[in-house]
C-alpha cells in the first residue's frame, strides 16, 4: 500500500505554477531568438548565392558583348532580326546580373543592420518581460503569504476562544454546583467566572476582527489572482518592443 501523497502548501503550488509560466516565457523568447538567427543565416547565405549568381551573369554577358557585332551591323536596327534579339538577350542578362547584385546587397544589409537591431530589441524585451513577470508574480506570492499569516492568527484566536469558552463553562458549572458550599470558595469561583467571561468576550471580539480581516484579505487576493491571469500575464506574453510588430 502506497503512502498518501504529501500535502503541498498553496504558496508552494503557486510558486510552481509561476515557475512553469516563467519557463514558458523564456522558451517563447528563445524560439524568437532562434528564428532571428535562422533568418540571419538564411539572409547571409542567400546574399552569397545572389552575389555569385550575379557575377556569373555579368561575366557571361561581358564575354559575348566583346564579340564582333559587325556581322549583324546591317540588321542591328531591325527589331525583328536575330541579331537584335540576341543583343536584347545579352543586355537583359547583364541587367539581371545587376539586379541580382542589388538583391545580394539587400540581403547583406538585412543581415548586418536590421536583424541586429531586431535581435537587440527582442533581447531587451525578453529581459524586461521576465523582470516584469517576476515582479507581478512576487506581488501575488507576497499577498498569499499575508493571507496565510492572517489565517494563522485566526486559527490561533479561534483555539484561544474555544479554550476560554470551555474554561468559562466549566467554572460556571462548578459555581452552580457549589450553592451550599463555603462562601469564600463560591466567591472565588464567581470572580474566576467573571474573569473568564471577560477574557472570552475579548477573544470573541478579536476573533471577529481577525475573521473580517481574513475575509477581506481573501477577497483581495482572489481579485489580484484573477487580474494577474486575465490582464497582467497576457499583457506580458504579447508585449512587443516599440517599432516591432
Amino acid at each position: 500500500m502506497q503512502p498518501p501523497p504529501r500535502k503541498v502548501k498553496e504558496t508552494q503550488q503557486v510558486k510552481m505554477a509561476f515557475a512553469e509560466q516563467v519557463g514558458r516565457l523564456q522558451s517563447k523568447q528563445q524560439q524568437e531568438v532562434e528564428l532571428l538567427e535562422d533568418i540571419r543565416s538564411f539572409s547571409k547565405q542567400r546574399a552569397a548565392i545572389e552575389q555569385e549568381y550575379s557575377q556569373a551573369l555579368q561575366r557571361l554577358a561581358i564575354q559575348f558583348q566583346r564579340k564582333d557585332w559587325q556581322r549583324g551591323k546591317g540588321d542591328s536596327l531591325n527589331s525583328g532580326s536575330v541579331f537584335a534579339v540576341w543583343r536584347s538577350l545579352i543586355e537583359a542578362t547583364a541587367q539581371s546580373g545587376a539586379c541580382r547584385l542589388t538583391a545580394a546587397d539587400g540581403y547583406r544589409s538585412l543581415t548586418a543592420d536590421a536583424l541586429k537591431s531586431l535581435r537587440a530589441a527582442k533581447e531587451l524585451k525578453a529581459k524586461r518581460g521576465l523582470e516584469q513577470l517576476q515582479r507581478v508574480q512576487g506581488e501575488v506570492v507576497d499577498a498569499l503569504r499575508e493571507l496565510h499569516k492572517v489565517k494563522k492568527r485566526y486559527y490561533q484566536l479561534s483555539h484561544m476562544a474555544n479554550v476560554a469558552r470551555e474554561k468559562a463553562a466549566d467554572t460556571q458549572a462548578k459555581f452552580k454546583k457549589s450553592d451550599h458550599g463555603i462562601f469564600h470558595f463560591r466567591t472565588g469561583l464567581q470572580k474566576m467566572s467573571s474573569k473568564l467571561n471577560t477574557r472570552l468576550k475579548e477573544c470573541d471580539q478579536r476573533l471577529t476582527e481577525v475573521r473580517n480581516e481574513y475575509l477581506l484579505t481573501l477577497s483581495a487576493i482572489n481579485s489580484h489572482h484573477q487580474y494577474y491571469y486575465t490582464a497582467e500575464l497576457p499583457a506580458i506574453m504579447r508585449v512587443r518592443p516599440p517599432g516591432i510588430s
